[in-house]
């Protein structure tokens, strides 16, 4: 009986959120994956994203609310004719003097063809907006497995809670999640229970973003832009969890790249059906989109150019489920076809692998499943970002309790590296009781013993997470500092899984895409990066008796990068880009991330139209 109602309930949250047929459904179901179109060329473009963080992306080419039944797109498509491609590139500089004579008169009339939306063609937004001010003891930025455990716990011990969603729904990514999860059970029964119980528990706002702090108040917005919000909180608590982002792979332009948690709703919630497809990526959440996928009769392919599966808790069920594995290759090759994606694959380390494979696939779409912790938030707020490959990549730096040392803002969950779930809900109550602990509701005692339980179920998954969340928290031997290790894979670089794939995946580096919004490619970057250096050329192989030297060379940082090939300067604020160029710099070059640092992220979280922000109510 109890199951049979878990189920009732599941049924109608997905109800309640497919209610209406999205309008990309329709197209896909049709074999349409041209829904996009880039924003300065013109070209069919993925990367095909349902998720609210998408809304900058979208927007960078002109569409809104693409994944509802009823989104606003551009009527006219304009194309940049091919003679004058280069001078439309971001990396188009003048060298010439005659060049640099005519630059404007060149520039000026490519821009006509730019493929730009006119201001009438803008959605309408109410000019008068509703101001809404909250006050609460604890903020929670997040409604997934991470916000919703924390906020049970911090209602628990008596805390005033609100918690607040991007989405319209809670539950996060598990909500799509019908696999068994570790120590969980079926994931999106699991978190249907959880989001029932805080909801009778917490004050909670879905479909609205919290976009971070402006000056001296901490705002947020609707989605539908009718209200502004106006927080007041003693404590923050940030849970927006991962973010999944593009493959980077020679052709990755293509329309047919969809995010894992966005073709889950596709197939799941809207009835879209893909015959074959190629999931990227490895960890955890990959193995288990590939099942999820599996199970709804679709044929999947796991692929990643890691040695091996790089799931301990899962890796035995992908043999189990069926799925064929292309385990240790780059994808050095893609073409759009009538038939599908034509994907071509190769062993890595290339001519000096043992044993040489090389494999070509074609496949209705290519799901990235490589996933980045959100670090919009706290990289906002001031705090430090550092490198943590155990833990997913760039992450903030912070303690056990995910303190980020800036006075009363935490972190949790896959926000603040990535965890699998159970060690998340323990991670929740480490983080409610040493709030609970400041505030003279929890004693000394109770708090340190959760720790140490925490710490014991760290050592006992994987003892590599008690190891660097100890250096996060301690530093290098308990002095404070931190020393980033050397970038020695990049899971979202398809084309070059180990350091000898390098070169070989350089020469392709115009059909590398790695800022969607503006279309910037990796040769772009790399471009840049000569030109900033006056031409100096930073070679990658370094010959022996030259190391010294290359250690003390300084590169260009990515704010002079991004301010040189406008990287990051679409209104996603380089949610798609940022944190991957920053990893595939570090990777080509062997330098640490922290040399190459992040552009400042800015508010708002997510775009907000001036209407919203500045007419509000009084």
């Amino acid at each position: 009986m109890l199951i049979a109602l878990v189920k009732l309930i599941i049924a109608k949250a997905h109800n309640h959120v497919m209610s209406e047929r999205p309008w990309i459904a329709e197209e896909l179901g049709r074999g349409n994956y041209s829904v996009m179109r880039s924003s300065r060329y013109g070209e069919a473009r993925g990367f095909i994203c349902c998720e609210w963080w998408c809304e900058g992306y979208w927007a960078s080419s002109g569409y809104y609310n693409l994944c509802s039944n009823n989104p606003v797109i551009p009527r006219r498509v304009s194309r940049v004719p091919s003679v004058f491609r280069r001078f439309a590139s971001p990396s188009s500089f003048p060298r010439s003097r005659l060049l640099i004579l005519l630059w404007p008169l060149v520039k000026g009339y490519v821009r006509r063809f730019l493929n730009r939306v006119s201001a009438d063609e803008l959605p309408t937004v109410s000019t008068k907006a509703e101001h809404v001010k909250v006050d609460c003891d604890v903020l929670v930025v997040g409604g997934g497995l991470a916000g919703l455990s924390v906020s049970r716990e911090l209602a628990g011990l008596g805390f005033k809670v609100v918690l607040v969603e991007g989405e319209y729904y809670l539950g996060g990514h598990l909500l799509l999640d019908d696999t068994e999860v570790r120590d969980v059970g079926l994931g999106s029964e699991f978190v249907n229970r959880l989001g029932k119980d805080v909801e009778n528990r917490v004050v909670t706002y879905k479909g609205v973003i919290f976009d971070g702090v402006l000056e001296d108040a901490a705002v947020g917005h609707s989605r539908d832009f009718t209200k502004l919000f106006i927080f007041n909180y003693k404590y923050l608590i940030l849970a927006q969890g991962f973010r999944e982002v593009p493959l980077v792979f020679p052709g990755n332009n293509t329309p047919r790249m969809i995010t894992g948690l966005s073709l889950l709703k596709l197939a799941k919630w809207w009835g879209y059906r893909p015959r074959k497809v190629l999931v990227w990526g490895s960890d955890d959440w990959g193995v288990r989109v590939a099942m999820n996928l599996v199970k709804l009769g679709i044929e999947v392919y796991l692929g990643d150019n890691s040695v091996t599966i790089r799931s301990d808790l899962y890796r035995d069920r992908v043999a189990q489920s069926g799925i064929k594995t292309f385990i240790g290759m780059n994808i050095v090759d893609s073409k759009d076809a009538d038939d599908g994606l034509r994907l071509v694959l190769e062993n890595v380390r290339g001519r000096k692998a043992k044993v040489r494979r090389r494999e070509e696939v074609v496949v209705d779409a290519i799901v990235s499943a490589v996933r980045i912790p959100v670090i919009d938030l706290p990289a906002q707020l001031g705090a430090a970002i550092v490198y943590a490959p155990e833990l997913g990549g760039l992450v903030p730096r912070r303690g056990f309790t995910g303190d980020l040392g800036l006075g009363n803002v935490y972190v949790i969950g896959d926000s603040g590296g990535l965890l699998p779930e159970h060690l998340i809900i323990r991670q929740a109550r480490v983080t409610a009781l040493s709030i609970g602990a400041r505030e003279g509701l929890v004693g000394k005692d109770e708090l340190e013993r959760e720790i140490a339980e925490f710490k014991r179920d760290l050592v006992n998954t994987s003892p590599s997470y008690y190891n660097v969340l100890l250096r996060l928290e301690q530093g290098l031997q308990g002095s404070g500092y931190y020393v980033e290790p050397n970038v020695a894979y990049v899971p979202m670089w398809a084309s070059a899984g180990t350091i000898e794939d390098v070169e070989g995946a350089l020469r392709s580096a115009g059909r590398q895409y790695l800022c969607f919004c503006e279309d910037v490619t990796l040769k772009d970057v790399l471009e840049a990066m000569r030109v900033l250096m006056h031409g100096r050329e930073v070679r990658i192989k370094v010959l022996h008796g030259e190391e010294e030297e290359y250690r003390s060379l300084r590169l260009p940082s990515m704010e002079r990068v991004k301010r040189v090939v406008g990287l990051g300067t679409g209104p996603c604020q380089g949610k798609l880009c940022l944190v991957s160029t920053n990893l595939i710099l570090s990777f080509i070059y062997q330098k640490k991330p922290g040399e190459f640092g992040l552009p400042r992220i800015r508010f708002p979280e997510s775009p907000i139209p001036m209407a919203t922000l500045a007419g509000g109510e009084s």
